[in-house]
């Protein structure tokens, strides 16, 4: 238990930190230890069944953006760490990145903490996100067993969000070819106070509740019209709330 204080604490203290710390820096880019990206995409289906198919041949996006953006990925100690041009498989939840041939790769070695640059500005953060293993509770619960969380806003209590993206089917007008589509789902969770709750769906009802007194932040929810439905207004409310509880 103690174990899972120390990572929880320390990847709080990393989330809180790591993009200030970073502002200003100067970087050397380094490379993950790389394996080849496998050019197809399994999908399981009814006795066991796998069927590879070639990322073209399925409609949208394997990935969080499609774009390569510089980022800081670390691994799971204080020298595993590196930087360049990465993006992330929601389907796999490989970290693939581009060496200095530009030619593309996936990281082999495990990294439980990804923040990406916006534009290639490092002092500009455009989403972070971390690995789903550093919240113990969620593995021992079966909440979530792999892949990465986004972490929508900095403080105390933050709004984290993952995405369950697979590959669906269906046939063609005739049925004589299948067609094949990337699905996603969204879920949520608040981290806050050494733990992690999961939110079946953002409503005002499901997300207060996780939050210590929030009954004190009423006035202020009705003059800014927060919608707890919407994801934008949960991060501005927490944003709010961590500024009034620090």
């Amino acid at each position: 238990m103690q174990n899972n204080t120390w990572l929880r604490t320390a990847f709080t203290v990393i989330l809180f930190c790591v993009t200030v710390y970073l502002r200003g820096q100067v970087f050397i880019e380094q490379t993950p230890t790389p394996k080849s990206a496998d050019p197809v995409i399994n999908m399981y289906g009814s006795g066991n069944l796998i069927v590879s198919i070639p990322y073209e041949k399925v409609k949208g996006s394997a990935f969080w953006k499609d774009d390569y953006e510089l980022a800081n990925l670390y691994g799971t100690n204080a020298r595993s760490k590196w930087f360049c041009r990465s993006r992330l498989n929601l389907v796999s939840g490989e970290v693939y990145f581009l060496d200095k041939n530009n030619q593309e790769l996936v990281a082999n070695d495990p990294i439980n903490l990804i923040i990406f640059y916006k534009g290639g500005d490092t002092t500009v953060t455009d989403a972070v996100f971390v690995n789903v293993t550093i919240y113990p509770d969620l593995i021992q619960t079966k909440e979530l067993t792999s892949g990465y969380l986004q972490v929508l806003n900095t403080g105390k209590y933050q709004l984290l969000k993952y995405y369950k993206r697979t590959v669906a089917s269906a046939d063609s007008l005739f049925g004589t070819v299948k067609r094949y589509y990337f699905v996603t789902q969204n879920r949520y969770f608040i981290s806050g106070n050494q733990k992690i709750e999961p939110i079946k769906r953002l409503t005002k009802e499901n997300v207060l509740p996780d939050i210590p007194a929030s009954t004190s932040c009423s006035d202020w929810i009705a003059q800014n019209k927060i919608d707890f439905r919407k994801e934008e207004d949960v991060v501005k409310f927490l944003n709010y709330y961590n500024s009034k509880n620090q």
